[in-house]
């Protein structure tokens, strides 16, 4: 049966199910999902809103469906709002289902992680069930004034909160940042704000006061009409402070869009004094639309590729085969795409390490990922929504329909708009959804009835589909459970890392969330850090006295380096397409390649598939020359075994090592010519290539490019003694005390350039101070005495201090600097 419906006083006359407790559950879900997602957040995960918002959005989606379906099971009647409409959301998530399966992230694609649940598949199927709930049981205009009035309070709390913030004044704990807000960047809380300010002042414009409209009789009344001022105001102080075009932009077509329907149905809106308000909004985004801000609160910058890169890397995803193109390279991948297509020009400046994870506009966001399917059927929901809401518009003429289609469509235009020219979030993904849902119970106005007892079959299989979708919902609610848990867990194991805890904690902390949720490669990749923390620990502890490692520490030892290796290697296996997996992979095995045999092979792989998928990053060749460097190491070390024909096969070994090194760091220079580390190793391998004077030369200019980097300066240092070149060195070692004046060796050293060009008092004066901060050394006592004695020497001294700590350590690739 068919019944058609062109007003809310029919379609409450022909209930979709009979109210009670389920009408209840759907409706309080909904109002809750209006609510509380704008600004729910918990704090015991390292992203404390993307993954939190998800959780809350599965559940409470899911639970209104359950309640959905189960009083059509209860009252044996199926019934939907028919038409074509319903076909465009469940072909987007055909599209978006295969292009997971064929996704280059896995995990990351179907469930969503490091900020990427917004665009995960398990978002999509949620959003999707909530724009079906909402088109079959929010059509009623109670139900939409409630969740009208649910998110208009909760995005006027969330500006409270982050005005208050901004203004130093903020008192909720892990929330009083200056910008901190409960939408996630502070660009895309305004992209938000003006979204909702659009709402609200549509609200405003056909809001009567003499009437139970958008604005109750009453109290209710007159707080809606305080949130709606309060917005407004609220809005435009973040539109100021941030002065960014595209939100300008924004609020120009919202307010323009709200203002011109009243060219077509003037009765509609209230007093012309009512539209001052959107007119000073329209003139103050003109006027600083081309002029800048003359307030600036210091918020802080969001950074993230422009337009025309973000358009090239997409046309590269595009053209890379026949998949890609249709379907995109997988939900949430690109930050995958960004590392293999990003411009060499970017190496050239601080962003040549950062790898964004989104376009600069959700479109282009959702082209790369999703492919032109996913893009195509996006486009088709909007534009038969947009269509449909239009045609509304220019027919209806029944008050209260009218004006709710009205508001909801300069708010959801305005959405679309943001979604075309900014980046987008858990947030906006829900907001886009829930308006679009709202609209469709606005247009589509046939509702289809069919009874279970005049088709039996019907209502077994719908019975049947009931339990199955109940079975499914329970699993994907204990499974989302157990993930959250997993966040929680690892969250902690970060806490813990910077908190200075025994690695031992940090690994078993890991070791829960990957007990708790296998897939994630991120956790892996943490894990096999950890483990390879812990064997050098292990090994540093068993040496501490000069003793042997025993059977049992060597057992132990052998079990971590296999422990940091497999997870390294699950890391990979799980996120082949992660750059940083390879990385890591390669760093494990580069550190454990004494104890390990074949370790070196499997590192230069792991560091040649990094370089694959990110060929401008001038990290991985450097990490690639390190590793030679290090077989360099291991082969010069063999060339005097007693063995000929080992001994002759180091020499050949560490030539050709040396040799592939100072290749790669050529390479890295090439990439990029002030990159540091480069310039360091490079250095270190024409020292042991025994071309000293190059290698001088390129540490000195790298002195000059970080001249507070003491460590560097003392390496310098020592090259310059090698080469005899007594005079530079003590100036170096000079330079390094006034820079760290508690630097023990570049004292020892300093004194020993100081016997030989003859000044006995400058070298005792020296010594006596590193006697001062090594107490009880004896051969800084012996020396000292000496010295004293008139004895004097040409001859270097080795380390007063061989194990000294440095304020430059060499880690992964980078040069760190405290």
């Amino acid at each position: 049966m068919d019944i058609a419906s062109t007003s809310v006083g029919k379609r409450k006359r022909v209930s979709l199910a009979n109210a009670g407790l389920y009408e209840t559950v759907i409706r309080w879900s909904l109002y809750a999902l209006f609510f509380f997602l704008p600004i729910f957040f918990l704090p015991f995960t390292n992203e404390a809103f993307e993954v939190s918002k998800q959780t809350l959005m599965v559940i409470l989606a899911f639970v209104a469906l359950l309640a959905w379906l189960g009083s059509m099971v209860m009252e044996k009647k199926l019934a939907f709002r028919a038409g074509w409409l319903n076909l465009l959301p469940a072909l987007l998530l055909l599209g978006g289902l295969v292009s997971s399966i064929f996704s280059l992230a896995g995990y990351q694609s179907w469930v969503g992680q490091s900020s990427q649940e917004y665009t995960s598949f398990l978002t999509l199927a949620v959003s999707v069930v909530i724009f079906y709930v909402l088109m079959n049981k929010a059509g009623e205009t109670t139900v939409q004034r409630n969740i009208f009035f649910a998110i208009l309070s909760a995005t006027s709390l969330s500006a409270l909160i982050t005005l208050l913030n901004i203004f130093g004044l903020g008192f909720i704990p892990f929330l009083t940042a200056h910008g901190a807000n409960t939408v996630g960047t502070i660009t895309s809380f305004t992209v938000f704000l003006t979204i909702m300010m659009v709402f609200s002042m549509g609200m405003w414009l056909v809001g009567k006061k003499e009437r139970n409209d958008f604005f109750p009789v009453g109290i209710k009344g007159a707080v809606t009409r305080g949130l709606v001022i309060f917005l407004s105001v609220a809005t435009t102080i973040l539109l100021v402070a941030i002065d960014f075009w595209v939100l300008w932009v924004l609020a120009i077509f919202g307010m323009l869009l709200v203002m011109v329907f009243v060219f077509l149905q003037q009765n509609e809106f209230g007093k012309s004094n009512r539209f001052i308000v959107p007119l000073i909004i329209i003139l103050i985004s003109i006027f600083l639309l081309f002029l800048t801000s003359p307030i600036k609160l210091n918020l802080p910058l969001v950074i993230g590729p422009s337009y025309g890169t973000s358009w090239d890397i997409t046309k590269q995803v595009l053209s890379d085969g026949p998949m890609p193109l249709i379907f995109g390279s997988g939900p949430g991948t690109f930050s995958f795409d960004y590392t293999k297509y990003k411009p060499d020009e970017v190496n050239q400046t601080i962003f040549w390490d950062t790898n964004f994870d989104r376009a600069k506009s959700q479109g282009l966001t959702t082209l790369a990922t999703f492919g032109v399917v996913g893009l195509g059927f996006w486009l088709l929901l909007v534009l038969v929504i947009g269509l449909k809401a239009l045609g509304r518009l220019l027919k209806e003429r029944e008050h209260d329909e009218w004006k709710i289609t009205y508001v909801l469509f300069a708010s959801w235009a305005t959405l679309i708009l943001a979604n075309l020219l900014y980046s987008s979030n858990m947030s906006l993904t829900f907001l886009f959804w829930a308006l679009t849902g709202l609209l469709a119970s606005q247009v589509a106005l046939k509702i289809k009835e069919t009874g279970f007892v005049s088709s039996p079959k019907l209502g077994l299989v719908f019975s049947f589909a009931f339990v199955l979708v109940s079975v499914g919902v329970i699993v994907t609610l204990f499974v989302t459970g157990q993930r959250y848990a997993s966040e929680v867990a690892f969250a902690k194991a970060v806490e813990l890392d910077n908190a200075g805890a025994p690695i031992e904690q940090i690994t078993a902390k890991l070791g829960e969330a990957v007990s708790l949720n296998s897939l994630s490669d991120i956790y892996y990749r943490n894990l096999s850090q950890a483990f390879l923390l812990r064997t050098k620990d292990t090994i540093t502890t068993a040496t501490a006295d000069e003793s042997k490692i025993d059977a049992n520490e060597a057992s132990i030892i052998q079990q971590l380096v296999k422990a940091a290796m497999t997870s390294a290697d699950r890391a990979a296996y799980l996120s082949p397409n992660n750059v940083s997996n390879w990385v890591q992979r390669g760093n494990v095995y580069r550190d454990v390649m004494p104890v390990v045999t074949g370790a070196e092979d499997v590192a230069a792989a792991s560091y040649l598939k990094a370089m694959e998928l990110e060929d401008n990053n001038p990290a991985y060749s450097t990490g690639l020359a390190r590793l030679y460097l290090a077989v360099s190491d291991r082969a010069r070390n063999l060339k005097s075994s007693t063995n000929k024909e080992l001994a002759a096969s180091a020499v050949e070994s560490e030539k050709n090592s040396l040799v592939s090194a100072e290749q790669y760091l050529n390479q890295s220079i090439v990439l990029k010519a002030d990159y540091a580390p480069a310039h360091y190793y490079l250095a270190a391998v024409l020292e042991r290539q025994g071309k000293l004077k190059d290698a001088a030369a390129r540490l000195a200019a790298l002195r000059d490019y970080k001249p507070l980097d003491v460590g560097l300066g003392f390496q310098l240092s020592m090259l310059y003694i090698r080469l005899t070149d007594y005079d530079s060195a003590q100036k170096e070692l000079e330079r390094i005390l006034e820079l760290s004046p508690n630097y023990s060796n570049a004292r020892w050293y300093l004194a020993s350039m100081y016997e030989i060009d003859g000044k006995l008092n400058e070298a005792i004066n020296q010594v006596a101070k590193v006697a001062e901060l090594n107490p009880g050394n004896q051969a800084v006592q012996t020396r000292l005495s000496k010295l004293k004695s008139g004895q004097l020497t040409t001859q270097v001294p080795t380390p007063v201090e061989e194990g000294e700590e440095t304020a430059t350590t060499v880690e992964g690739g980078e040069v760190q600097s405290e």
